[in-house]
């Protein structure tokens, strides 16, 4: 027996309590009816006394003592006297049983039968207070057996009551509802007897709330395959994405990163386990400050950050490029330990396609015969050299060229030999100025050079002297034939010969038409006074 159940509670609760209340309502009654027993019995020797007054109060009167015998041997005849005396003129006349002075007496004045104001003796008698009070006793005990056994009576009721009534259908209810699997669709059976009352409403929540935990269990079982699902889905295409995924701290460190990462960056995934918590930015970006600053621009902003990066490969040879997005993903953290914020990469090669855009590039702005710029770089660049030295700035010069004799040999030999002249100028030109300096074919026979960073007059002109004498030597337009070619050049300086790109072309344009008037084959200043300069004599 489980003396945890409810009905074993229960009864235990019911029998203390009846008990309780047996013990004080027995204890009442049974000073109650001791003291009215005890107080019955004195009236009872009152009476007797009464009883036997007249014939006492005669025997007084006439002093006859064998009439006054008699009547004390008739008071203890009964059990509750112990002993009788009358008293007459101060002497016993008649005595019978215990009578001595240290037992109670019960006593009644004996008067004249003709004068009831006249004292003729005293009646006394001694009560048997232990039957009296043995009686008492019984009489309290049996009356406080009887409300024990009514008050036993009653709880026991009660228990059968309260366990058929409450105790039963809630071990019945309890049973019940340890045997039901939330989700299996069971239900608590509710009987009738229960209908509207408190087992019932409790029933009732119990379903209600057993409906409730299934519908909540199937949502979460429905969500956590959908999570699983998802969770699937998007491991699939974390593993299986062509585009490099990595998680990186703020410091740099790698937390995580798909196959593809490793594919694109060349690393090997082992052995960055084995490096563990180096900084795999710099590691991988040849433009790691930029890759940084990206990094810690998408934290502040909380946005998405991207660019075009360099990455470091196996050979220096080979530059590789993936366009980078870097977004915020929050903060890591493992155990107890909380980590700085995370950012996420997806970076896509792009080497192809910057590789693309460099030819299409090159093909926009690069002469295609002679490899030189073309004339849209060349205006392209001479405005980005105005827009960057402004006036009172560093100076540079323009040299516009045009080829001497070009069309007669181009008619004579045909475009071949026209092709190849142009080419071996071009490689000329190219070995007589800076890497930092413009050389662009504009069309046809007319070259542009810009020298950079060129202000010193005399420096110009031996520039200018050293193409002239690089045209002395013959070009070979067909095998077994040579020609020589010579060059017209017009020099206009910025920003003394114009403050803009048109200006200075078109002084420096001016200047090369005085060579060509003047005999050709020589370079010639433009002289912003007006006066047509003289052409500068070749050495």
């Amino acid at each position: 027996m489980n003396i945890q159940s409810l009905h074993i509670k229960v009864s235990l609760s019911v029998a203390a309590a009846a008990l309780f209340v047996v013990l004080l309502s027995s204890q009442f009654f049974y000073q109650r009816d001791y003291k009215k027993s005890f107080n019955d019995s004195e009236r009872s020797v009152q009476q007797l006394l009464e009883t036997v007054q007249a014939t006492a109060a005669i025997a007084a009167y006439v002093g006859n003592r064998e009439l006054a015998q008699q009547a004390v041997t008739g008071l203890t005849q009964n059990d509750i006297v112990v002993g009788a005396k009358i008293i007459a003129n101060k002497e016993i006349i008649g005595q019978d049983g215990k009578t001595n002075n240290k037992q109670p007496l019960i006593s009644i004045v004996l008067t004249s039968p003709f004068d009831e104001k006249e004292i003729v003796g005293e009646l006394a008698v001694v009560p048997n207070i232990p039957l009296i009070a043995l009686r008492a006793r019984d009489s309290a005990m049996a009356t406080a057996m009887v409300l024990a056994a009514q008050a036993a009576l009653v709880a026991l009721l009660v228990l059968i009551l309260v366990y058929w009534m409450m105790t039963r259908p809630l071990s019945y209810l309890s049973g019940r509802l340890h045997r039901i699997t939330p989700g299996d669709g069971n239900r608590l059976d509710v009987a009738s007897v229960h209908h509207g009352d408190e087992i019932g409403l409790l029933t009732g929540d119990i379903n209600a709330l057993l409906h409730t935990v299934e519908t909540m269990l199937e949502e979460e079982r429905q969500l956590r395959h959908r999570v699983e699902l998802l969770e699937t889905r998007f491991r699939g295409i974390f593993e299986d994405s062509s585009a490099g995924i990595f998680l990186v701290r703020e410091q740099g460190t790698l937390v995580t990163a798909n196959p593809a990462f490793f594919l694109v960056t060349g690393l090997d995934e082992q052995q960055q386990r084995e490096v563990g918590d180096d900084n795999i930015i710099a590691r991988v970006f040849l433009d790691y400050e930029q890759a940084n600053s990206l990094i810690k621009l998408s934290l502040i902003t909380k946005r998405p950050h991207s660019s075009d990066l360099r990455i470091r490969t196996a050979t220096d040879d080979l530059v590789r490029w993936v366009h980078c997005i870097f977004s915020p993903a929050g903060n890591t953290q493992h155990g107890t330990i909380q980590h700085s914020a995370t950012v996420e990469g997806v970076m896509y090669d792009v080497t192809q396609r910057k590789y693309s855009e460099e030819r299409i590039r090159e093909l926009a702005e690069k002469d295609s015969l002679t490899g030189l710029s073309n004339r849209q770089a060349a205006e392209s660049a001479l405005q980005e050299l105005i827009q960057q030295a402004p006036v009172g700035g560093k100076a540079f010069a323009v040299m516009l060229i045009d080829l001497d004799r070009f069309k007669t040999i181009n008619d004579t030999y045909g475009h071949d030999a026209g092709d190849k002249v142009l080419v071996t100028i071009a490689t000329r030109l190219r070995k007589l100025v800076r890497d930092s300096d413009v050389v662009a074919r504009l069309g046809g026979d007319e070259f542009l050079l810009i020298l950079n960073h060129t202000g010193n007059i005399d420096m110009i002109k031996r520039i200018a002297q050293k193409i002239l004498d690089a045209q002395q030597a013959p070009i070979e337009v067909q095998p077994g034939t040579m020609e020589k070619i010579g060059m017209s050049i017009g020099i206009a300086l910025y920003p003394e010969h114009g403050d803009n790109a048109l200006s200075v072309r078109k002084h420096a344009d001016q200047a090369m038409y005085v060579v060509k008037r003047q005999g050709k084959n020589n370079y010639a200043i433009y002289d912003p006074s007006g006066t047509e300069p003289s052409t500068i004599p070749t050495h």
